[in-house]
């Protein structure tokens, strides 16, 4: 996927729809305790950080979510070592 920096004008009313954090199994919403969403970046990101191994590469501004994207790779890792719901 190509990124333009600075990033394009979106035309109003344009935004993607932001993913509930309690869709997130449950393991992986106690890392988001006191959020009820995932920001517009973390939205975008979410199918390639928490459903696939794939590498990713994210430059952003300072605030635009960057951790809570590694964090969804971190958790999508331990999502993996769960054995009929007990983390081996």
């Amino acid at each position: 996927e190509e990124v333009d920096i600075p990033p394009p004008e979106k035309p109003a009313g344009e935004s993607q729809k932001r993913i509930k954090i309690s869709t997130l199994p449950d393991y992986a919403r106690l890392a988001f305790q006191g959020t009820s969403s995932l920001n517009e970046l973390q939205t975008k990101l979410f199918p390639a950080t928490f459903n696939t191994s794939e590498n990713l590469l994210v430059c952003a501004p300072t605030g635009a979510g960057k951790t809570n994207v590694a964090m969804l790779a971190v958790l999508r890792e331990i999502g993996q070592h769960f054995v009929h719901g007990v983390l081996q």
